[in-house]
């Protein structure tokens, strides 16, 4: 065998790095391995389409791990020593309708019951009420996101003690869609606020989806959202520069072909080519539950049959990239374009709520349904002076009606002009002679990137009402804990908390802490 180690982490997605990195805090000998040639699993910047652009390949806005100690207490240092820096943007989120018509969430409540009274008077009031009601009850659920969730059980029974909680209890149980109609009357309103929700990639009339919406308006006015500066990749760099200050090592091509399992318990790893790399006390793995029957070898049929059962979302996700010599020029007003995430959407909630009928259905949606981004205006490393790094990110079904997924390959050039056509209805300068180069991911290739990204779910399994807290992803591997190989562990987006970039490996990591008898407080509290 190579070289022992305290602790193996198999995939670089931030999350994995994250739990590396406060185990290597903490005096462990941490090795990461990753199958690709670059770190940083879901989180990856680079020149995609042409020198000088640098596009996020997957997730750009950084929004629930704004709220993890990880970065408001800067356990890790990574602002403080390792480099990592936001921009914060006063517009946080637009929805351009389909008549160019406009609304803006700012950070600022006000500003936003500004931008909704242009529409309608009355939903800016309901709008004031329902953000002070969500950001009464944010405490509550920030203080269980960023640790183990307790059993589901435990913390129904916790809710059920009070009368805020009774009150939770009953809108996670209702839509999404349920939760507007109550507060909301403007159609257009309903759908901005729907369509912001739908980045959690779930449809607006699944039950058990209403905290979601609810959450988000005091999410995002406690906690506004971060662009990180230099790119989604900043983040990485940063955990790799604290995870080598605390003596790590990282290995790129390095895939793991299966976890070592002996007398019960995960001993190491094997690579692809046949390399056995022995840990010591803990092996840390980003393996969806659909593949650890592969990986893992010996654990029961039950587990892996429930693993195998979780659902990933409706929503897959395509995505392409521009470079543009000049920022973009939407028909709507301006100040719809400069927010950290602009939405496209009809502006007639039937026909919002019908995309996701065609998608159902392994269609293409007949309204337009994207979000875009431009992070130079923010950030002037990202692109050109002038120009402007452009991602468009599109909805759809991941197997479609003619052809299932594999039909994503054949008609890939057809697929990417329909999201170049969906874009350029709202944009005066999305031609041939703005764009000077672009690339086309579908939902396939989000898949072969990244094994977490079944059905081109890019956040690994669906946040259905069955698949979170407790029981995310299924109640036996909610814990992190691998039953049947002790000192395996779990980190990924398929864990909880639900959501993009979450910096969720630290729950990981407080499990992996009290399991190994570290003290993690003493960890966290060390600004050395």
């Amino acid at each position: 065998m190579a070289r022992n180690y305290d602790v193996i982490v198999v995939g670089s997605g931030h999350n994995g790095l994250t739990a590396g990195a406060y185990l290597a805090k903490a005096g462990q000998s941490v090795l990461v391995l990753e199958r690709n040639s670059l770190l940083g699993g879901g989180a990856v910047t680079g020149e995609l389409v042409a020198p000088g652009f640098k596009h996020d390949w997957h997730s750009a806005t950084h929004i629930v791990i704004q709220a993890n100690p990880l970065l408001r207490h800067d356990e890790l240092a990574l602002k403080s020593r390792f480099g990592l820096r936001y921009a914060h943007p006063d517009a946080i989120f637009s929805t351009v309708f389909d008549d160019n018509d406009h609304l803006i969430t700012y950070a600022d409540v006000e500003r936003t019951c500004e931008s909704i009274a242009r529409i309608s008077a009355i939903d800016a009031d309901a709008y004031r009420s329902f953000a002070r009601r969500s950001a009464a009850l944010l405490p509550i659920m920030v203080h269980g996101m960023f640790v183990p969730p307790p059993p589901q059980g435990a913390f129904w029974a916790m809710l059920d003690s009070s009368p805020e909680g009774r009150s939770l209890m009953q809108i996670m149980q209702r839509s999404m869609l349920e939760v507007v109609n109550e507060h909301f009357s403007h159609e257009k309103v309903k759908v901005h606020l729907l369509k912001f929700a739908a980045e959690m990639l779930v449809g607006p009339d699944e039950k058990g989806t209403g905290l979601f919406i609810f959450n988000m308006p005091g999410f995002v006015h406690t906690y506004p959202p971060g662009v990180p500066i230099g790119g989604s990749g900043a983040l990485i760099d940063a955990l790799v520069r604290c995870l080598e200050y605390h003596g790590a090592e990282c290995r790129t091509r390095a895939p793991v072909a299966r976890v070592l399992v002996e007398g019960g318990r995960a001993r190491g790893v094997e690579l692809e080519g046949g390399e056995r790399i022995h840990a010591k006390r803990a092996v840390v793995a980003q393996i969806h539950p659909w593949n650890l029957a592969d990986v893992v070898p010996g654990l029961d049929p039950g587990l892996l049959r429930t693993a195998r059962a979780t659902k990933t979302s409706v929503l897959a996700v395509m995505a392409a990239h521009y470079a543009l010599k000049q920022s973009p020029k939407i028909h709507a007003d301006g100040a719809a374009q400069r927010v950290a995430l602009m939405n496209f959407a009809p502006a007639s909630l039937e026909r919002y709520l019908r995309i996701f009928d065609d998608v159902r259905y392994g269609d293409l949606p007949k309204d337009v349904i994207m979000a875009a981004h431009d992070n130079a205006q923010w950030d002037e490393s990202r692109a050109p002076q002038g120009g402007a790094a452009l991602t468009t990110f599109g909805f759809g079904p991941f197997r479609l009606r003619q052809g299932g997924s594999a039909a994503w390959d054949d008609r890939k050039t057809e697929l990417a002009g329909y999201l170049r056509q969906s874009y350029a209805r709202f944009c005066s300068n999305f031609d041939d002679e703005n764009i000077l180069g672009e690339q086309f991911h579908t939902p396939l290739d989000m898949q072969r990137y990244s094994p977490t990204f079944q059905n081109g779910d890019v956040g690994g399994v669906g946040k259905y009402f069955h698949q979170i807290g407790g029981h995310r992803p299924t109640p036996e591997l909610a814990q992190y804990a691998v039953p049947g190989a002790e000192g395996l562990y779990l980190a990924g987006t398929f864990m909880h908390p639900p959501g993009g970039i979450t910096g969720g490996g630290r729950a990981t990591a407080v499990r992996i802490f009290e399991d190994l008898k570290l003290d993690f407080s003493r960890v966290i509290e060390d600004r050395s």
